[in-house]
């Protein structure tokens, strides 16, 4: 029971600072930036490398294996039809 109230007591205490200093509680890095600020630009376009870097690599990957799946099924079918490479 010391506990649960040890939490509400600190989760409390926690509220008031943020309510009271509102600069703490700015977890966002790009909203006290100006409008034109070069960090913000760059913040921006870094979180668009960071989503897109992922999406390349499994496109990358997936063509890979098609394209070796595709060679696969070509050897295959000369392999049974006769033909000589």
């Amino acid at each position: 029971m010391r506990t649960g109230k040890l939490v509400v007591i600190v989760t409390g205490l926690v509220a008031i600072v943020f309510v009271v200093l509102p600069a703490l509680a700015n977890a966002c890095a790009v909203c006290g930036l100006g409008p034109n600020d070069v960090g913000g630009h760059a913040f921006n376009t870094s979180v668009l490398f960071m989503m897109a870097v992922p999406y390349s690599t499994v496109i990358i990957i997936g063509g890979a294996v098609y394209f070796a799946w595709r060679r696969a099924q070509r050897r295959n079918a000369l392999a049974i039809s006769g033909h000589k490479n």
